[in-house]
């Protein structure tokens, strides 16, 4: 089969990266897949694409990468919440994100498919879960993460709005899947598997698989309305009903302890106190504590009507990324 067009990826070797990779080669389409100098790219190597090695906050590099491409999908971002104030972390995720923009302008660029983040709406119940149309609130969570994805939502919103400019925005929940090399969003799985976390909060998630997330943001390239956003996830777990899913999947006994929220928060505090003496990063924070105790619930369902977005089950996407730590050896490595 022929090749649709040509589709640049930033921050192809990421967890999610990976796989809309593999998603764009099963749907037939020639893969620029953009990667930092100094990364690995192994789960990038047996794939049938161009890698690139180089920065989106380089704008002559992009131009000379992204010549020729027909489509854009930026993924590159900071994810780290430690510290929640981080320069470099606002640079990155917003102006990377403007960069991607203009140069995709100037070029000619068909789509470009901007991935953010499902905090950029407020959360809601499981009754009444968060969905597109609710508003920003996650100024009070004060980590420069969140604000920045948001602002670069709002920025390539008000582009679109303005000039027309075609863009597409996929926000993800809390993913899980294979490829996380970090690890990033895994790192709970791992550390519940490993036996590092007693006890849990009263707070919980929307979760997805990221393979579900990249046939969504793969599919938007033609479904996708411009200006629009589209909320990626699929089952609302409180932390307490993810555990259970996650020990059962290697059969191990749930013994976790459902711990108060105050508590959580003030060992985040006190663990925050002791990382900013020790400059080194909390595997719990004062921020990620007091989100902890929040329920961030979403609905999926525009990306699901619009985009075609699949709803795997969670325990599938628990079990390919545990399985992918197994073979790469993380459940072995110690802190």
């Amino acid at each position: 089969m022929k090749n649709k067009a040509c589709v640049f990826v930033t921050g192809a070797d990421g967890m999610l990266g990976a796989s809309i990779c593999r998603e764009l080669i099963n749907q037939a389409y020639s893969v620029k897949a953009l990667v930092l100098p100094e990364r690995k790219i192994n789960v990038l190597d047996a794939l049938e694409i161009d890698v690139v090695c180089g920065n989106i906050l380089d704008r002559s590099f992009l131009e000379d990468a992204m010549t020729g491409c027909d489509y854009v999908i930026n993924v590159a971002a900071l994810t780290f919440v430690w510290p929640r104030k981080s320069e470099i972390v606002m640079k990155v995720n917003l102006e990377g994100a403007l960069n991607v923009m203009e140069v995709s302008e100037k070029l000619g660029i068909k789509k470009m498919i901007q991935i953010g983040t499902a905090n950029s709406f407020d959360h809601g119940t499981k009754n009444n879960p968060g969905n597109e149309k609710n508003q920003f609130n996650g100024w009070r969570f004060h980590m420069d993460y969140i604000t920045s994805k948001y602002l670069a939502q709002q920025k390539l919103i008000e582009k679109y709005n303005q000039t027309g400019f075609p863009v597409v925005i996929i926000n993800p929940t809390y993913m899980i899947g294979p490829y996380d090399s970090g690890p990033s969003s895994g790192k709970m799985i791992l550390e519940v598997i490993q036996g590092k976390i007693p006890a849990y909060s009263g707070g919980g998630k929307n979760f997805v698989y990221s393979r579900d997330v990249a046939v969504a943001t793969v599919n938007a390239l033609e479904l996708g309305k411009i200006g629009e956003c589209y909320i990626a996830g699929n089952e609302n777990l409180s932390f307490g009903e993810f555990f259970k899913k996650v020990l059962k999947t290697r059969n191990k006994p749930f013994k976790l302890i459902k711990a108060p929220t105050g508590i959580i928060i003030c060992i985040g505090l006190i663990n925050s106190i002791i990382a900013r003496l020790l400059k080194k990063s909390p595997k719990l924070s004062y921020s990620t504590a007091k989100m902890a105790g929040v329920n961030q619930y979403y609905s999926a369902a525009k990306a699901q009507n619009e985009l075609k977005m699949p709803q795997t089950p969670i325990e599938i996407a628990i079990n390919e990324c545990l399985t992918w730590y197994e073979l790469n050896g993380y459940l072995n490595k110690r802190d």
